[in-house]
């Protein structure tokens, strides 16, 4: 939560320090800091709910991936250019709530940033990143939030960013079809499930762990082939 407060002022520390190594370290920690004194105020419910000493210990992992973040965030200024990095960081909206009937489908990105004269998502995640790309999950994320967006808006969405704030990096997905495939198909999955129709059963690891296994369908059927 402390990384999320902290990318969501990148654009104005990107902004006002010149961009060298050691000023943005300076200016990361110094808006790290003004993150953590206003956690109580920002998340009252969830800074009650946390022990001081378990706040402390989030607070030092974060700053240890200060150096990190500011090498990651120098690079893509580099690579991209800062306009179009402050674009790609810039939120126009911050965790609006949009939403689709014709998908029966909610959603909040993280935020809406305008990049080349589009309105795109952008979703912010705190744990790993991988060497290239963005994980399968994330991809997927990113597409249903595009259609999301598409179905407020009326514009094609063809593109989503995510950003990996453990990293300072910042990746661009390109929505394929197949995406998009995927999505509607995990909808109709969903619309299945909830009117009593439950998939057929197929044993894995997660069985073990989920609570509605014994609700499977444990022998093949007709309609299972639609799922």
């Amino acid at each position: 939560m402390l990384l999320k407060e902290l990318s969501l002022n990148y654009p104005e520390i990107v902004k006002k320090c010149s961009l060298n190594a050691d000023n943005l370290c300076r200016e990361l920690e110094a808006s790290l800091n003004q993150a953590y004194e206003d956690f109580p105020l920002m998340f009252p419910r969830e800074f009650a709910r946390i022990e001081k000493e378990l706040l402390e210990e989030g607070s030092a992992r974060a700053r240890a991936k200060i150096p990190e973040i500011a090498t990651n965030l120098l690079k893509g200024l580099e690579e991209f250019g800062k306009d179009s990095m402050l674009a790609a960081l810039t939120p126009v909206k911050t965790e609006p709530i949009i939403s689709s009937e014709r998908l029966n489908l909610k959603g909040s990105p993280s935020k809406i940033v305008c990049f080349e004269g589009v309105n795109v998502p952008s979703i912010i995640k705190p744990g790993s990143c991988p060497l290239q790309g963005v994980w399968a999950s994330d991809r997927m994320h990113a597409a249903s939030l595009a259609l999301l967006l598409e179905a407020e808006s009326g514009k094609e969405v063809s593109f989503a960013f995510v950003e990996y704030v453990s990293f300072g990096l910042l990746r661009k997905v390109v929505i394929r079809s197949s995406d998009r495939r995927e999505v509607l198909k995990t909808c109709r999955r969903v619309e299945k499930i909830k009117s009593g129709f439950m998939p057929e059963k197929t044993e894995e690891k997660f069985c073990t762990e989920c609570t509605f296994s014994e609700h499977c369908v444990s022998n093949s059927s007709l309609l299972s082939k639609f799922f």
